[in-house]
């Protein structure tokens, strides 16, 4: 057994990957300094669809991603993918209604809009608390989730104490604060080292340094995905193989349970792509109908990102212009959801048959009593006790020890999302096995580049110099970009490292951006929104989300309440978002018409400058749309049936029903040539 899991080989990949990120940073620094805070953070205006559109899919393409869906696959099937599939409808939406706005809108951050939208103190106020909050909650909030991905996938192989020598090691553990621990200290080392390299070429290089490293970020983890799918499948012998293994592991009757016996998904479960919602039923998603209904026809436009606010927005004013701005969004939207699924999904099946949940099951079993009463234990248990590196136990790997175990409660759990890591360490030689950590590694650093640039433009633009120093030179505003980027990491790490509970976490802010999905819908389609508008909905959308979460952490709920809503109202977090975001939509409406109208002088620019669609009264004759309403919603629809028969298609390919594959990619390919030929038109007659 090697004394450690990595090879030198695996090694000097890894530190390839990260000496090159620097490289990057380096190479255009010169170029970033140019232009102050629209050079530092919107690369100049100079970039084409593929690269702006790889670089949104690359920051969604973080390294917890695959865990999460390798974990989603064991609890509800292929079906468990509704959760991020639902997202296309919000993602066809930005596309087709808002991408070319934004371009069009010129402004640094998407908060910045506000002003141009508004005007006045209300708006300026708006400004500086919104940009606060996407800078620091939202940032922290997401950051969090991504450091526990990445903590799971190194643990299993970044042994630094190996690599840096005992001595060296165990004097840096000792002096580092455990408060600002991600599990254990090697994967602290590890999101460490990661952050400072990110941190570097973001601070160095800006949104283009960002947007080259996510480019060949993706390919690199977007091809060894595919690899690893393709070793792991052929492990098995084959597509086929895999799902008759899969139907002899876990038949039809429901007979495979866990020692506890409780029953695991069967196979028919696994490969469903439609949910089960029969109540008690093993694999439903552990939602009821009514929120997975919500979830396709309210979630995805009552969202404040309905629009692309946030990063996609910063992503789109990167473009040569307004088509290539729509492109970018369009290829994103295909790559996120026909690319990104399947070689996952595919990988998380794979897993349960190359690693049966019965024998994880009995290895946590077999663990729990040997650390209870070491006579029990075999020397391969030991050692993969003393040193999880050099464990020979392939289903250790997906285990997680509980600290607070006793002989009652098991002291190890299976924990499926540490499949993927299993899959890498089990198939993969030396080589290959550090392209992939690479790869992983590439996927967390291009979201985390993402996040830290994206904070420090608010910083920069939204605070310094709309608020501080409005006439500073653009080599000052890029000294304050950089130094922004150093602040945002800062807090992003110390608050990330102390988020517990990430569902309640991502439950709050849903329930805070529900408030804001109807306003910017209405700020880009309706005149006679306003400053207040927004205000309305994110107070009422912060003032709900904010006593619901504290009232059912504090226990202050009635019996049977999961929510300060009825239980006949909401009995799921969805439901709670929903309700949320309708009365916030109230609010917004009734502060709208009860508030004046933005002044005529500031609307009339807008509308010149924004050539928006939608209902726009007596300033519809100062401008004409680059498309109307009615055609966009064509497109909306054309649009949303290609990706979701296309991402079927290949599904069905995968699950070896060509037929129905080759039909459905057909529906989706004649879909696209109407929406691309549609785009290209608009375009040409410019």
């Amino acid at each position: 057994m090697p004394e450690t899991v990595l090879a030198p080989i695996d090694w000097l990949i890894i530190a390839a990957m990260l000496s090159f990120s620097l490289l990057v940073g380096f190479m255009v620094r010169d170029s970033a300094s140019e232009g102050g805070v629209e050079g530092f953070f919107t690369a100049g205006r100079r970039m084409k669809w593929w690269l702006l559109g790889t670089s949104i899919v690359a920051t969604t393409f973080a390294s917890d991603t695959p865990l999460a869906i390798t974990g989603w696959i064991a609890q509800y099937g292929i079906a468990g993918n509704w959760f991020w599939w639902g997202g296309v409808l919000g993602s066809v939406a930005m596309t087709v209604f808002f991408a070319r706005t934004w371009r069009n809108s010129g402004v640094v951050t998407d908060v910045e809009l506000i002003e141009l939208r508004y005007g006045g103190k209300p708006a300026a106020t708006l400004r500086s608390v919104k940009a606060f909050i996407n800078a620091t909650l939202v940032n922290c909030i997401i950051l969090g989730w991504v450091f526990a991905g990445m903590s799971k996938i190194s643990e299993s192989f970044m042994d630094w104490r190996w690599l840096l020598g005992p001595g060296f090691y165990d004097s840096l553990a000792g002096a580092y604060p455990e408060v600002l621990l991600f599990g254990s200290f090697d994967n602290t080392l590890t999101i460490a080292v990661l952050v400072a390299v990110t941190l570097a070429y973001s601070a160095l290089g800006g949104m283009r340094a960002v947007i080259i490293t996510d480019l060949v970020q993706f390919a690199l983890a977007m091809g060894m995905s595919i690899l690893l799918t393709v070793l792991a499948v052929s492990h098995l012998g084959g597509l086929d193989a895999m799902w008759s293994g899969l139907a002899t592991l876990y038949p039809a009757d429901g007979s495979a349970t866990s020692l506890a016996g409780e029953p695991y998904l069967t196979h028919e479960r696994v490969r469903a792509f439609a949910p089960d919602f029969g109540e008690g039923v093993v694999g439903s998603l552990g939602i009821p109908f009514t929120a997975f209904v919500l979830t396709l026809g309210v979630m995805w436009w009552s969202s404040g990102t309905v629009d692309g606010s946030g990063f996609m927005a910063q992503r789109l004013y990167t473009a040569a212009d307004a088509g290539e701005a729509e492109k970018g969004a369009l290829w994103y939207s295909f790559a996120n959801f026909m690319l990104r699924s399947w070689p996952w999904a595919i990988a998380g099946v794979a897993a349960l048959v190359i690693f049966p949940r019965m024998d994880v099951d009995q290895a946590a079993q077999d663990f729990s009593l040997c650390v209870q009463d070491e006579a029990v234990c075999t020397q391969e248990m030991r050692q993969c006790l003393d040193n999880r590196y050099q464990c020979a136990i392939p289903e250790y790997t997906l285990l997680v020890r509980e600290d607070d175990a006793t002989a009652a409660a098991p002291a190890f759990r299976e924990d499926r999302e540490r499949g993927y890591p299993a899959l890498i360490r089990e198939l993969l030689p030396a080589g290959l096995m550090g392209l992939m950590l690479a790869s992983l590694m590439a996927a967390f650093m291009s979201t985390v580049s993402t996040h830290i640039n994206w904070g420090a433009s608010y910083l920069a633009n939204d605070f310094y110099a709309r608020f501080i120093n409005r006439d500073a030179s653009a080599k000052q505003l890029t000294r304050v970009s950089r130094l922004a980027t150093l602040v945002i990491a800062a807090i992003a790490v110390v608050v990330a490292s102390t988020v517990k509970n990430i569902g309640s976490m991502w439950e709050l802010y849903g329930g805070m951006m529900a408030g804001l999905g109807l306003p910017h819908l209405m700020r880009w389609l309706w005149w006679r929104a306003n400053a207040w508008t927004e205000i309305a909905g994110m107070l009422t959308g912060f003032t709900l989300a904010l006593v619901n979460y504290v009232s059912s952490q504090q226990g202050w709920l009635p019996p049977g309440q999961m929510s300060i809503f009825p239980a006949f109202m909401a009995n799921h977090a969805i439901h709670v978002i929903c309700w949320i975001s309708l009365i916030a939509a109230i609010a917004s409406i009734a502060a709208t018409l009860a508030t004046p109208p933005v002044d005529d002088a500031l609307l009339r620019e807008f509308t010149r400058r924004i050539r928006p669609m939608g209902w726009w009264g007596r300033f519809a004759g100062n401008h004409t749309p680059e498309r109307g309403f009615a055609q966009s919603l064509l497109y909306f629809a054309m649009a949303g049936l290609s990706i979701y028969a296309g991402m079927f298609g290949v599904g069905y390919l995968l699950r070896l029903q060509t037929a129905m594959g080759v039909g459905l990619l057909l529906v989706c390919a004649v879909s696209l040539f109407i929406v691309v030929r549609g785009m290209a038109r608009v375009d040409a007659e410019r």
